[in-house]
């Protein structure tokens, strides 16, 4: 009997002492895909460093508030090109700030703001919550996570910015990254 007891025992001892899940499995993919809403947007094009973006951001919003215009969204920046292969003053960005109500639509020269209509986009997101310095990871995974999953980027990625800077610390800021996508298809039409 007694040695049923210490057996027992030490079987709740060895119980209580291995964890419930070995290994936990990795984390489903952070990568999402979704349509984006059609928007009409205030937009400034601008070519430049990045270290430029809340300056161009502080010249549309006060155009957009000396127009009479509300804004309907929040920022986004579009980035058409790739900092690793062009240089830092020639970056071509574009801020975009949806609007209630755009003025004519439009393009406008580079750094002038004009309006222009969006339609619905499908795209693969991500979040990024911490610096804007930081979403290099952000954009990696979802250009893995497109080959991964048989998808195609066809466009430049946007950041749409959930957070204020002045309001929140740096480490809690929350920007969506996006890029336009469409399933690869293989003769005959249908999905690989």
């Amino acid at each position: 009997m007694r040695t049923c007891r210490i057996a027992v025992l030490c079987l709740l001892i060895a119980f209580a002492l291995t964890p419930l899940h070995a290994e936990e499995p990795d984390p489903p993919t952070k990568v999402h895909l979704k349509h984006t809403e059609p928007n009409s947007m205030a937009t400034m094009k601008h070519k430049g460093p990045y270290a430029e973006v809340p300056r161009v951001i502080n010249r549309i919003a006060k155009a957009i508030g000396a127009g009479g215009y509300n804004q309907a969204g929040p920022i986004m920046v579009a980035y058409y090109n790739d900092p690793r292969q062009t240089p830092e003053a020639e970056l071509l960005w574009e801020v975009r700030i949806p609007v209630a109500y755009p003025g004519p639509i439009g393009s406008a020269e580079n750094d002038e703001m004009g309006f222009k209509y969006f339609d619905p986009m499908f795209v693969a997101y991500t979040y990024h919550i911490g610096s804007y310095t930081e979403v290099d990871a952000a954009y990696m995974e979802i250009m893995e996570w497109a080959g991964r999953n048989k998808y195609q980027i066809i466009g430049p990625p946007v950041e749409v910015y959930w957070s204020d800077p002045a309001n929140v610390t740096e480490d809690r800021l929350v920007t969506e990254i996006r890029f336009p996508v469409l399933e690869k298809k293989i003769p005959g039409g249908i999905a690989e």
